[in-house]
């Protein structure tokens, strides 16, 4: 039994939705709006079998030019929601932090002023936990409600029973994220919308701005900054062309719209190259790279 066909994608394109304006094709995409959806999609042991991939904003995930051929899921409908409760917040996978930031300034909640720059979902910001200015999501987090795809059940672990680290958060296989439990901290309203302004400032300076970009490609290395070390190896070369990094921000891409993937991939690989031959550090993408 599968979706019906307003579910359904065919060859999604993610070239076209993907903040790098690059990537292959999806074969098949599910949307999931609510959790009879998700529970009737994987009652299909065909569909189970496959490969599964979950993307939200597509700001920091790449599909090589291939595409995808297992199973692609996006969710929507009830994960886009936030609930507000007395001593948590529940918020949906496919909540985009932008929204969620300006939500919680509105409520009088502090603590999400960094998220008002991250231009990904609740998803996968719990996903890789995500963060900046000295912050990551973990710290925000109670607990992380997913669906295990074997089990076709959901589950909730609290943060403490979870191996977060930097830029990595959960990925337990075979299961999909739907929401986050977060704590909620009172805050002044001027305070927490001037940090924000603080933090799009400091973005605005350091960052490329309407580029095609997905924000940090490499994470940064114990005690180092992934883009000193990229622009002490590189050449000017890099700068340049329908592929090249920020002059702004090393760590950084300003590409044209439509570029190969594998291009993408082959020039990420060129500096990863440089880098350790100039300093002996071979640097890991924070970039998800989809083969």
């Amino acid at each position: 039994m599968t979706l019906e066909n307003k579910n359904f994608f065919s060859n999604y394109p993610s070239a076209k939705y993907s903040w790098l304006k690059s990537g292959g094709k999806i074969s098949h995409l599910y949307k999931i709006y609510n959790l009879f959806d998700l529970k009737k999609l994987f009652s299909d042991n065909h569909i189970k079998e496959k490969s599964l991939l979950v993307i939200g904003n597509l700001s920091n995930t790449l599909i090589k030019d291939k595409g995808f051929r297992g199973t692609g899921i996006k969710l929507s409908g009830d994960f886009s929601n936030v609930q507000i409760n007395n001593d948590h917040m529940l918020v949906g996978a496919a909540v985009l932090d932008n929204y969620f930031s300006k939500l919680c300034y509105k409520k009088g909640i502090s603590g999400y002023e960094f998220l008002y720059t991250i231009p990904g979902s609740i998803g996968g910001n719990i996903f890789m936990n995500a963060g900046c200015y000295n912050q990551e999501i973990k710290d925000k987090l109670i607990s992380v409600i997913y669906y295990d795809v074997n089990e076709n059940n959901v589950y909730e672990k609290k943060i403490n029973e979870l191996q977060f680290h930097y830029r990595k958060g959960f990925q337990k296989s075979n299961t999909i994220i739907l929401y986050g439990k977060f704590k909620i901290t009172s805050g002044d309203q001027k305070n927490i919308k001037k940090l924000m302004q603080e933090y799009e400032a400091i973005r605005n300076q350091t960052q490329p701005k309407k580029a095609n970009c997905c924000g940090s490609i490499f994470k940064n290395p114990i005690n180092k900054s992934a883009w000193k070390l990229i622009k002490s190896s590189i050449d000017e070369s890099f700068y340049e062309g329908p592929i090249k990094l920020s002059k702004l921000h090393s760590n950084f891409f300003e590409n044209d719209p439509n570029i190969s993937a594998n291009s993408i991939d082959l020039f990420i690989s060129k500096i990863q190259d440089r880098v350790k031959e100039k300093h002996q550090i071979l640097l890991e993408r924070e970039l998800r790279i989809v083969d």
